[in-house]
């Protein structure tokens, strides 16, 4: 008996031992203080590495000994410690923090609490984007921010993205924003070679949109001016992620889905086709000296329209295509409380809904942390991309596939009998130029990128207010293009060259080194100030080089070295540096009366000496009204805002010297390069200009930020006015220099906007409701312009008193009701229908854009849903002009031929004397209806459901027995539904994402897919 009690007692007491050495099971659930359940709670065990998370219910559970003490933290929350003890389950209700409540923005060289800014900055969580089916970071914002206007101008996936941050702000430099990932300012330029039209390449595809743990778009100069000589367009700041202190985490994410166009042309079948021809035909009078004139296809063409097997080729069913998209990463963070990681690799591929086009991408990046001394801490950030681009001939090309599909002759085959593809030479429209299916399938255009950012950074607690921090940072770009048109292609036998080859390489490596101070001093309760001093040096060295090749022996070998013959070898170098020193103050007073100050001196060699440095200066002021005490206890006004800033910033992006000059920049002239009695030469190219100097842009923004309810509803509203002088252009000088022209700074652009964001907590509690509404109204004017104070192009204008993208068209005045014919306005009146009679008649910017998003949620399910509009814009459908035009002739047949197939409105046109109707009557007599008019001009707003989410989460109680810490699977859609009067594919298009001379112009555009995808989201 007493060998059996020993016995228990030392059982129970190993036990005892066991359980506190290595742990018991501890589970519980984590409440705020109104106990509701709080997800995302870190779960620490004190002193050591073992940590978790609480999962969307609020439950958590973890190992710990009864000696142990858990601590419970969450931003927003007082951190919360409990000794484990006997405890099993230990629930705990969290408290409010003050101090870590208010939403923290990232800005330029730090972050700010949002009551505490002065400037404008939208921000989108990371959350919002890592759920979409996009290739690029960019596409994800389009809808979701006040006053940035996004446009996909190439449907064509990894294409480049338009992003105009209040109004366009320049004729010849880019308007796009300046992108700042983890504080590496990025090379966002299109570094292809390859021409496809408005297709360009994308950088900030290069990044993994699940990294991305939030956004800001800094917007008025206060916000800007920081960086200086490239802020004059905004300034986009992209956070990744990063570790925090626990158990390792690991998240798995993956969806799948297919695509289609948004939008298909309905276009006259065979017989349609052939009977538009003999009306054409009958209206023209035209005779053949044949005995039946009347039948004018049968007798040229042998085709019978009424013949029941007549060919009817559907040539988008040939190049459209249900196209796969599939999207999968994993992510490891986790540490202790010296170092935290946050690691992750992705996988992203989209086929296009286009024959021939696609993009993939292989992503993998670390973020590191340590705290090596309680004074330093050091990190680095790492990512490398590789990703592939196929593309072919599209947008704006006379040879593009979607152009020459849209106008494709029905009657003509794909492949012959003999199984070669079908000419369209062989055949009778003048349009087709080339075997839309042929240009897909066989044109070889891919473009193959390998991108590396990294950063090291070190910071220095020197004292309890003044900290430093330097860091270094690479951005390295290898890209390499490759493009074969084939031996059969009509270009290649136009070119007697048997096939046509290129190979391009460009490789640019940017590094960055930046050092600051940041103050921020103890001055008691009535007074803040947070300061920072720096000085930052880039350096960029570009290096192109070009080959290309004829006379392939067959279309199977495609790489230079088979070639007979090279045509053309060309490189070039660049390089630049950019020094700069920044300061930034930020003062308060009184928790009420907020002061920022900001300036930034560049230096840049891309400048004369005369102009080298710019400063870039700001000032902002902010009155929180809410704090004052008649207004401190509201019960209704929780926080009420008043903003004003101005300053100046500039753009450089200008000063760059064009793809055929090398050695300097236009401030010192530009050489080409040439050979003269077979030894090499240099050529003067433009003048040099020392004088020239930045874009300048000086912008005012007033503002007022208002919070209702304990701010479950909020409104910010801004007004601005953003000038921007000594634009860029080219100003003509005397022949007798030599030269026609040298660039200068002469210009000056205007825009005038209004910015509203609404958001609302509707619904709290098990159901949620919360909505978010933006909208923006920005008139652009061009102030001053050359003396010539007009460019021109063939349907657009840029002139004083008028925005950008402004269209210069004959104004279409309808059809005769009594001839069939078209009629133009005879502006000159001189009884001719000419360039002469071209007028102002529209233009490409909307007169407002924005976009609404709810989301919805119920215990474990969610639902969201954006619509994004572009109101009052127009678009020139320089595509319809095509496919509704019957004016040319096949040259040197000596018979008139069709322009190409028509489309199905062809079937209301005008066919005797009386018709009211908008369709002219059929003609084959050459130019007859072609002209840059009015007709062409469209209406091109729409409002689009951009993207829709529903989402369940599995059961904790379910989870926890899968050995899982969240389970959701999901289904979505993007691009789903759009409400627009525009006939042509897609309404959001441009004919060039960078050129804005030509902003709203659509010719043979890939429109957007139409995307739905299914997928789950798993954390362990």
């Amino acid at each position: 008996m007493k060998i059996k009690l020993l016995s228990f007692i030392l059982s129970f007491f190993m036990a005892s031992m066991f359980a506190m050495v290595y742990g018991q099971v501890i589970t519980g659930t984590v409440t705020d203080q109104n106990g509701l359940p709080l997800p995302g709670v870190n779960v620490l065990v004190k002193g050591t590495n073992t940590g978790t998370q609480t999962d969307f219910d609020g439950n958590y559970t973890i190992e710990a000994s009864s000696s142990n003490t858990l601590i419970f933290s969450y931003l927003g929350q007082k951190t919360v410690e409990r000794t484990v003890g006997s405890n099993t389950n230990i629930n705990i209700q969290m408290e409010e923090d003050a101090s870590q409540l208010e939403e923290v923005v990232v800005v330029g060289y730090g972050s700010q609490k949002k009551s505490d800014l002065t400037g404008s900055v939208a921000s989108v969580s990371g959350d919002e984007i890592a759920r979409l089916p996009v290739a690029s970071v960019d596409n994800a914002l389009k809808g979701r921010a006040a006053g940035a206007f996004i446009s996909s101008p190439s449907g064509t996936p990894g294409a480049g993205i338009s992003i105009q941050i209040r109004g366009n702000t320049s004729l010849s430099a880019s308007s796009e924003p300046l992108y700042v990932i983890d504080g590496i300012p990025m090379i966002s330029e299109d570094l292809s070679d390859l021409f496809s039209g408005g297709q360009r390449t994308n950088s900030m595809a290069d990044i993994n949109p699940t990294d991305i743990a939030s956004i800001e778009i800094l917007k008025d100069a206060s916000a800007t001016a920081i960086y200086g000589s490239r802020g004059a367009n905004g300034v986009v700041l992209i956070t990744t992620k990063r570790g925090s202190t626990g158990a390792p985490r690991v998240e798995f994410n993956s969806y799948y889905g297919f695509q289609t166009v948004t939008n298909t042309i309905d276009m006259l079948s065979s017989q349609e086709y052939l009977e538009l021809m003999n009306d054409a035909a009958a209206q023209d009078n035209i005779d053949l000296g044949t005995d039946y004139p009347e039948n004018y296809v049968s007798d040229l063409w042998g085709f019978d329209p009424n013949d029941p097997e007549l060919r009817n080729t559907k040539w988008y069913d040939e190049i459209f295509r249900t196209a796969a998209i599939q999207s999968h990463d994993v992510s490891v963070s986790g540490g202790n409380e010296r170092t935290q990681y946050y690691t992750s690799l992705a996988y992203f591929n989209q086929e296009g809904t286009q024959l021939g086009t696609g993009f993939e991408r292989i992503s993998g990046r670390i973020n590191l942390d340590t705290q090596v001394k309680d004074w330093l801490k050091i990190g680095t950030n790492v990512a490398v991309t590789r990703t592939i681009q196929d593309r072919t001939i599209n947008d704006n090309s006379l040879y593009g596939v979607v152009i020459n599909t849209l106008a494709g002759d029905p009657l003509m085959p794909v492949r012959e009998d003999d199984g070669t593809y079908a000419s369209p030479f062989d055949y009778f429209g003048w349009w087709m130029l080339d075997n839309p299916v042929l240009v897909a399938n066989e044109y070889s255009r891919f473009t193959r990128t390998t991108r590396g950012l990294g950063t090291i950074f070190a910071e220095l607690q020197l004292t309890k207010s003044l900290k430093f921090r330097t860091s270094t940072s690479i951005d390295y770009t290898s890209l390499t293009d490759e493009s074969f048109t084939p031996t059969i292609s009509f270009e290649s036998i136009d070119q007697n060259a048997n096939g046509l080859g290129r190979y391009s390489s460009t490789e640019d490596f940017t590094w960055i080194t930046e050092n600051y101070f940041t103050y921020t001093p103890d001055l008691g309760d009535n007074h803040s100030l947070n300061a920072i001093l720096g000085a930052s040096y880039q350096a960029s060295d570009r290096n192109f080089t070009r080959i290309d090749a004829q006379g392939f022996p067959s279309d199977q070998f495609t790489k230079l070295e088979t070639a007979a013959q090279v045509t053309d070898a060309y490189s070039r170098g660049t390089e630049w540096g950019l020094a700069s020193y920044y300061f930034r103050a930020n003062y308060g007073l009184a928790n009420k009366y907020l002061l920022t100050l900001t300036g930034r001196a560049d230096g840049s060699s891309r400048f004369g000496d005369q102009n080298r440095f710019g400063f870039f200066p700001s000032g902002s002021v902010a009155w929180r009204v809410s704090q004052e005490d008649f207004l401190k206890n509201s019960k209704t006004i929780s926080d009420l805002k008043f903003r004003a800033s101005y300053g100046i910033t500039g753009n450089q992006d200008g000063i760059t010297n064009s793809a055929g000059d090398i050695l300097n920049f236009p401030a010192r002239g530009l050489f080409g390069i040439d050979d003269y009695r077979q030894r090499a030469t240099l050529i003067p190219t433009q003048l040099s200009n020392q004088n020239l100097s930045w874009e300048s842009t000086a912008q005012f923004n007033v503002g007022v930020d208002l919070g209702l309810f304990n701010n479950r509803l909020s409104l910010t509203a801004d007004y601005f006015i953003k000038k921007t002088d000594d634009l860029l252009l080219d100003r003509i000088i005397p022949g007798i220099s030599g030269f026609s022209s040298v660039i200068d700074n002469i210009g000056e652009v205007e825009n005038r906007g209004f910015e509203l964001t609404v958001n609302g907590a509707i619904f709290t509690g098990d159901f949620k409701w919360d909505s978010s509404f933006n909208i923006s109204f920005i008139d652009n004017e061009i102030k001053k312009l050359a003396v010539d104070r007009q460019i021109i192009s063939d349907s657009h204008i840029l002139a004083e008193g008028n925005p950008i993208g402004t269209f210069f068209l004959i104004d279409h005045n309808g059809v005769d009701p009594q001839t069939g014919n078209m009629l133009w306005i005879d502006l000159n009146e001189d009884g001719n229908i000419n360039a002469d009679d071209r007028q102002i008649v529209g233009n490409a910017q909307p007169d407002f854009f924005g976009g609404w998003n709810n989301t919805f949620s119920y215990k474990g399910f969610d639902f969201s849903f954006l619509f994004q509009f572009n109101i009052g814009n127009e678009i020139f459908n320089n595509s319809r002009a095509i496919y509704e035009n019957l004016g040319w002739s096949r040259i040197g047949t000596g018979f008139p031929l069709p322009d190409g197939n028509n489309y199905a409105g062809a079937r209301n046109r005008w066919r005797q004397p009386g018709d009211i109707t908008d369709i002219p009557r059929a003609s084959l007599e050459s130019g007859n209806w072609q002209q840059y008019s009015t007709r062409w001009l469209e209406d091109g707003s729409f409002v689009r459901l951009k993207n829709l989410n529903i989402g369940y989460r599995l059961p904790q109680e379910v989870v926890s027995k899968l050995g899982l810490q969240k389970f959701r699977v999901f289904v979505q859609g993007q691009n789903l539904l759009t409400f627009t009067d525009y006939t042509g594919l897609d309404p959001e298009v441009s004919r060039s994402a960078r050129d804005p001379r030509l902003a709203g112009s659509d010719f043979g555009t890939l429109p957007q897919a139409r995307t739905i995808t299914l997928g789950f989201n798993i954390g362990l």
